[in-house]
């Protein structure tokens, strides 16, 4: 009898430690959990459009997105992040045709031009790097990211 209670007990002992270290490890994934934020700048623009970011960590449920945007606009967005996570910008023309999953490629402050039929996107490391002078990355459309 004192072998059955002896292993009830080692069980339950094992699995109060397997459930304390799930927890754990959720707790450190949770706060290992960051935030990616980035500017953008519509100066240029001939639409209007929602601009989501999403990151792997954000998925489609913690999206930020901006609302209805125009010319010469400029906002911020942020989202929750992760090291490693892919990063992506999804603008939502209205009237027009979407366009999704736009890799930044870790850049933080982004430019956007163009119409309907031609959007463009660069984007810079930081907003220091463009008022610097630096070149831009040509991340959507056809186009030279020196503005």
């Amino acid at each position: 009898m004192k072998t059955d209670v002896s292993r009830k007990i080692l069980t339950a002992g094992a699995m109060l430690a397997a459930t304390v270290g799930l927890v754990t490890a959720t707790a450190s994934t949770a706060q290992a959990a960051g935030s990616y934020n980035i500017r953008i700048d519509t100066l240029t623009t001939n639409y209007i459009a929602d601009y989501c970011l999403l990151t792997t960590t954000s998925g489609n449920a913690r999206a930020a997105c901006s609302g209805n945007k125009g010319k010469f606009d400029s906002f911020r967005l942020g989202t929750v992040h992760n090291a490693g996570d892919r990063v992506w910008l999804d603008i939502n023309i209205v009237a027009g045709t979407d366009r999704k999953g736009i890799d930044l490629q870790d850049k933080h402050y982004i430019r956007a031009r163009g119409d309907l039929f031609a959007v463009e996107v660069c984007g810079w490391k930081s907003y220091e790097s463009f008022t610097s002078g630096n070149t831009g990355v040509p991340l959507h459309g056809e186009t030279f990211c020196q503005w």
